[in-house]
C-alpha cells in the first residue's frame, strides 16, 4: 500500500489546488489499485476555505483528513508529516510525500511502486549526482547545490526508512532532508538508496517558498541553512542506523543460530574491548546471583 502524505492550506494560498490533485488521482490510479493507495491530509484550523467532509465522499479511495492549529506554518510541516506517518495504514510500504500543488500525470505508478522489493529506497524521476558531494557536503557552496539537485521532487520513500530514521528531518522540506541523508549515506558507507522511476507527477506552483523568518535554526532551504551545523551530526547518526539495519536486518525475531548471534556481538565493538566486555558480563551475572 502507498500512503500519500501532505499538508493543505487553501486560504491565502493561490497555488493550492487540492481538487486538481485528487481528480488526477482518479484519472491515473487504476480501479484495481484504488484499495492500495490512501491520502492523509492535514488542514489548519484557521483555514475557513478548506473543503467540507462531503467534498471527499465521492472519491473512490480512502482519504483521511486531520485538522489542528497552524503552528509555525510552512516551517512546521515536518512535525505534521511525522504525525500523519503514525496514522497511516499499517500495511503501507511506501510514502509519497507531496503537496497540494502537485498532480498526477501517468497511470500505473501505484503498481510500479509496489512492485519494488527494496526495504530501503528513495524513488525519484531524476537521479541526483550524489557521489559528487562526497567529502564536501558540509561546504556552503556544496550545500546550495545538493539541496536542489533533485529538481521538483515529490519523493517516494520506503516506510521502513522512516521507521529507522524516526523522523523526516529537522526542517520543513522533506526533499532537502532526503537529499542530505543520501549524500551522507554515500560518503560514510558508499550506499546509494536512490532508485529511478519514470515521471508520474508534475508541480503546478509553489516554487521559491520557504525563505520566511523562522525560529528553527535547523531549517534548510535552497536559499539558506542549516545555521545550526548539528544538523549534519544528526543526519550522520541516521545514516549509521540505516547502515546497521541494512547490514544486519530489521526483523526483531530473526535472531539466527547462536554462533551467528555471538559473532555479531563480538563484532559490535573493537576486539581490544572484548576482555573488558566479558569481565563486565561475568561481574554483572555474579552480582545478580548474589542479590
Amino acid at each position: 500500500m502507498i500512503s500519500v502524505i501532505f499538508c493543505c492550506r487553501a486560504k491565502d494560498n493561490p497555488d493550492s489546488n487540492l481538487k486538481r490533485l485528487l481528480d488526477s488521482a482518479v484519472a491515473h490510479v487504476r480501479p484495481e489499485e484504488r484499495d492500495q493507495i490512501e491520502f492523509l491530509i492535514k488542514f489548519d484550523d484557521d483555514d475557513d476555505q478548506r473543503p467540507p467532509d462531503s467534498f471527499f465522499a465521492d472519491y473512490p479511495f480512502q482519504i483521511r483528513t486531520f485538522v489542528w492549529s497552524r503552528g509555525e506554518g510552512r516551517h512546521y510541516l515536518h512535525h505534521a508529516q511525522e504525525y500523519l506517518f503514525t496514522e497511516r495504514d499499517p500495511r503501507s510500504r511506501f510514502l509519497l510525500m507531496t503537496a497540494d500543488d502537485f498532480y498526477f500525470t501517468r497511470s500505473g505508478f501505484v503498481s510500479e511502486i509496489l512492485s519494488r522489493p527494496d526495504e530501503f529506497c528513495i524513488l525519484g524521476p531524476r537521479r541526483p549526482p550524489i557521489e559528487s558531494f562526497a567529502g564536501i557536503y558540509e561546504n556552503e557552496e556544496a550545500i546550495r547545490q545538493w539541496v536542489v539537485a533533485f529538481g521538483p521532487l515529490s519523493p517516494v520513500i520506503s516506510a521502513r526508512l522512516i521507521e529507522v530514521c524516526q523522523n523526516f528531518g529537522w526542517q520543513a522540506n522533506v526533499d532537502s532532508w532526503v537529499m542530505g541523508l543520501s549524500v551522507v549515506l554515500n560518503d560514510l558507507y558508499g550506499i546509494i538508496l536512490w532508485r529511478p522511476i519514470e515521471p508520474f507527477y508534475e508541480r503546478g506552483g509553489g516554487y521559491g517558498l520557504g525563505d520566511t523568518p523562522t525560529y528553527n535554526k535547523m531549517e534548510l532551504t535552497c536559499q539558506k541553512g542549516p545555521f545550526n551545523k548539528y544538523w549534519f551530526e544528526l543526519v550522520r547518526r541516521q545514516a549509521r542506523n540505516l547502515y546497521l539495519n541494512i547490514e544486519y536486518g530489521t526483523d526483531f525475531l530473526d535472531r539466527g543460530p547462536l554462533s551467528r548471534r555471538v559473532w555479531k556481538k563480538v563484532r559490535a565493538q573493537p576486539l581490544r574491548r572484548l576482555p573488558t566486555r566479558v569481565c563486565r558480563r561475568i561481574l554483572s551475572t555474579v552480582r545478580m546471583l548474589l542479590a
